[in-house]
């Protein structure tokens, strides 16, 4: 999935989270810990698989919910010291989003339809302790780019995306407020 695609996803699941959970709400600081979280594994994964080939494949150590559990349990403790722990669902909601949004749509199908040899599509959720799936053009950013065709499934993430700017105009869009009195009082600063 692309960039896109994923702050879709997770703006949607933070949007049906907030309705659950009514004690977070969406804010300027919740909406940018979920837009990293968002991009977090490939932020991780891509440079070091692609660039500097530490790790196996661009969806491997930050993809694996392994890894994320880890990693939003320790945040969560720090977090706790400063009463911030909405930041960490906030951020937890977009890295497990990303992660799980990168199943592909024709595995999880098939798997869903009784096809358990495309399981070995989901491996990179359990690294490192199964090995990640052996992805064609996994391997450099110039690859990715020069594959890029706005086929159906990159539609559908735009409309994905599309849709989470809706539901975030109908919410009110939240955070825009506080982002305009911040810029005013700047401004006011300076004149």
């Amino acid at each position: 999935m692309w960039p896109w695609g994923h702050l879709g996803a997770a703006y949607l699941a933070y949007f049906t989270y907030t309705r659950i959970d009514s004690t977070d709400r969406q804010t300027v600081l919740t909406l940018l810990a979920l837009a990293v979280g968002s991009q977090f594994p490939d932020i991780v994964d891509k440079p070091l698989a692609w660039t500097v080939s530490v790790l196996p494949s661009g969806r491997s150590l930050a993809h694996s919910l392994v890894t994320l559990v880890v990693l939003v349990a320790v945040l969560y403790r720090v977090a706790a010291w400063y009463r911030r722990t909405d930041l960490v669902r906030a951020f937890a909601v977009g890295a497990f989003a990303h992660s799980l949004t990168d199943v592909s749509p024709s595995a999880l199908a098939a798997v869903l339809g009784g096809d358990l040899s495309q399981l070995q599509w989901f491996r990179f959720l359990v690294w490192p302790f199964r090995p990640p799936p052996p992805y064609s053009g996994d391997t450099s950013f110039a690859a990715q780019f020069a594959a890029f065709q706005f086929e159906p499934y990159v539609q559908f993430q735009f409309a994905l995306f599309g849709l989470a700017v809706a539901v975030w105009v109908a919410d009110g869009a939240p955070g825009v407020r506080a982002v305009t009195e911040i810029g005013r009082e700047l401004l006011a600063e300076r004149t």
